[in-house]
């Protein structure tokens, strides 16, 4: 098998004192070299290891590069031996020399950006971008080679969000965008696992303040007389109507459809997560539905939110700020001292559920928290029906 390993190659001298760094490949007793593009200096150099010493000013940096040039390199190398046939030096040299081991981590977002609107993923994409300008203004560059993404860049970019005032959540909102970029990368071969920076990188989040509202609160905002102020009714219908439906989210209620109603019941898949969810509809929420439901066709939406065709996902944002303005003013209206927006209705349906009683289980199965260990170690399904009695309860 053919040996690859890096050299600093002091044959070649630069008027900077400098002498190039090298890929030695040898095979069947014959060598040849492949430049990297980097140099160093004799003092800057582990001749024992053959490796980048610690006085380069950049060793961390560079010694990452290398290695990724070698485990690239190697890929290849192994590449050939699987097809068990002989090989010449030549062919390995080529095949080493064509392929890149690294790339723009910037230009690889927007690539990933431009895939999710291409699918219709809008949010994701909003994400992704909402990040990279944070990240962009971070590093003043418009490309940056993922080689040079280490623990040492992740610290200074917290910090930066840090004196930029950012919150816990925020960085970790930011930082996981990040990594989840990152290993996409990966997946796709653009960057190694061997050099992966968030192993060591822990991201922190802090709890936030619990939203929940107790019964009684959500008997006042359900009995809430706001005949003086009909501009907010249907703000009001509709966060009941997602309390009615185990704290339905804000973006389903607004994508349902007529299709998804079927002998008294809701089926739908929820955005965020694709989870699907059969509710049964209680007669509070089945007024509402008959109140603004005006087409019985199947792919009319239910609640007509969405009006501008190939813009649903800005018509969805510019309602999600609206409803959120106006439930604070019903919150007003009700007596309720407290910051009411579409999310409150889900955490009140949890936090309303278990005062009743009801299993973390249930309640979990309720909302759809597959990912809750805590539940799910023991949870595999739960009946329809035992959902719909603890739906029956909480909404009464």
């Amino acid at each position: 098998m053919a040996s690859i390993k890096i050299k600093l190659y002091t044959g070649k001298k630069y008027k900077d004192g400098r002498h190039p760094i090298i890929l030695q490949v040898i095979h069947n007793k014959k060598r040849k070299y492949i430049t990297t593009g980097y140099k160093a200096k004799k003092s800057e150099w582990n001749f024992e290891k053959d490796i980048v010493g610690n006085k380069h000013p950049n060793s961390t940096r560079l010694k990452n590069r290398l290695k990724s040039k070698i485990v690239a390199a190697e890929k290849e190398l192994l590449k050939l031996e699987d097809k068990g046939k002989p090989y010449t030096i030549d062919q390995l040299m080529a095949q080493i020399s064509t392929k890149d081991s690294s790339g723009d981590f910037i230009a690889f977002t927007e690539e990933k950006i431009s895939e999710l609107k291409k699918v219709g993923s809008v949010g994701n994409a909003r994400v992704y971008q909402t990040f990279l300008g944070s990240f962009k203004a971070f590093t003043g560059k418009t490309e940056l080679d993922i080689i040079d993404i280490d623990y040492s860049l992740l610290v200074k970019y917290e910090g930066y969000l840090k004196e930029n005032d950012a919150s816990v959540n925020t960085i970790s909102n930011y930082m996981r965008t990040m990594r989840a970029i990152y290993n996409k990368a990966i997946k796709e071969g653009m960057a190694e696992q061997e050099l992966y920076p968030f192993r060591n990188y822990k991201i922190k989040t802090a709890k936030t303040a619990k939203r929940a509202l107790s019964k009684e609160d959500i008997n006042k905002i359900r009995d809430v007389d706001l005949s003086k102020v009909s501009n907010l009714i249907f703000a009001h219908d509709i966060f009941m109507f997602s309390f009615y439906c185990r704290g339905m989210n804000l973006v389903d209620i607004v994508w349902l459809q007529n299709k998804q109603l079927k002998n008294g019941r809701l089926y739908y898949k929820r955005k965020k997560t694709g989870q699907e969810f059969n509710i049964m509809l209680t007669d509070q929420a089945t007024a509402i539905i008959d109140r603004y439901r005006t087409s019985q066709e199947p792919d009319a939406f239910v609640f007509h939110i969405l009006k501008r065709k190939g813009k649903e996902y800005q018509d969805y944002l510019n309602f999600k700020r609206l409803i959120n303005k106006q439930l604070k003013k019903i919150a007003k209206e009700a007596e309720i001292d407290e910051n009411l927006t579409t999310y409150v209705s889900r955490h009140s349906w949890a936090s309303i559920a278990k005062r009743a009683g009801i299993s973390t289980a249930i309640i979990s199965e309720g909302l759809g928290h597959e990912t809750e260990e805590t539940t799910q170690i023991y949870l595999d399904s739960f009946e329809t029906d035992v959902l719909d009695q603890a739906n029956e309860l909480i909404t009464e």
